[in-house]
């Protein structure tokens, strides 16, 4: 018997997943690691053993060490980093980036919003914390039914409200947006005022891999265009996980 919260694989995935809601037969699937939803049914449901999770978890925490390593160049007090706000559709996924803002030593306030309520709370957020940089991520899902419908992804729609409310107060030099999540429709994203967004070929998009864009942003002078080469070395799969726009950096030296 399978319960919400539990965690799973899918027949023929090896990703690991958990059960998010459950209506008849019609079971509703988050990734463990990715941040993907899924939907199936029953019988396409595999129990997972204990050592599944401890394996996912040693890779994680590789993938993390990884991204500490990312270079930043000056000492931290003679600049002033950029500040992130990260809006993030799942709980435990904002902890483990908001662990990673601050383990290298980047100002971010994180706020837990399901996807359809982000349009509603972003506006005020913004006029509130007055970011530099804004991460606006969860999880999405393409049925792979049509590339150009959105109708076909779960949580696009709902990204691209809360970036238009952004847009409607701030420009894309001003504050920096980052949206997305697996399989979101990278266009429609960028379309709608992100600077840089997933997913170009609709894949999967690792935890940290909108964090990773955000550390890169706020570590980057102000006066010079993002190294895009530099972020998707961090990132799991690269160009086909996240794409984006000429941006610069939000970073300050303290004269």
């Amino acid at each position: 018997m399978f319960e919400i919260g539990q965690k799973v694989f899918i027949k023929g995935d090896r990703n690991i997943y958990i059960i998010d809601n459950i209506v008849n037969d019609d079971y509703v699937l988050t990734g463990y690691s990715y941040r993907v939803i899924k939907r199936t049914v029953k019988d396409n449901i595999i129990p997972i053993e204990e050592n599944d999770i401890i394996i996912e978890d040693q890779k994680n925490e590789r993938y993390k060490n990884k991204v500490t390593s990312l270079p930043r160049g000056i000492k931290k007090n003679k600049i002033l980093f950029g500040r992130v706000l990260h809006i993030d559709g799942d709980q435990e996924y904002l902890k483990r980036c908001l662990n990673l803002y601050k383990e290298l030593g980047i100002p971010a306030e994180g706020i837990y919003i399901k996807e359809n309520q982000m349009s509603k709370s972003i506006g005020e957020l913004v006029d509130t914390l007055t970011p530099d940089i804004i991460v606006i991520t969860g999880h999405d899902g393409y049925n792979k039914k049509g590339l150009n419908d959105l109708d076909n992804y779960e949580n696009t729609k709902n990204f691209i409200d809360a970036i238009r409310v952004v847009r409607r107060k701030f420009n894309n030099n001003e504050v920096v947006i980052i949206a997305g999540a697996c399989g979101s429709h990278f266009e429609a994203l960028i379309g709608s005022g992100a600077n840089f967004a997933s997913s170009p070929k609709r894949v999967n998009t690792h935890t940290y891999d909108p964090a990773i864009v955000a550390i890169k942003v706020a570590s980057t002078s102000y006066n010079r265009l993002i190294d895009f080469n530099d972020i998707i070395k961090y990132i799991e799969n690269g160009r086909d996980a996240i794409g984006g726009i000429e941006t610069n950096g939000k970073m300050r030296l303290i004269l």
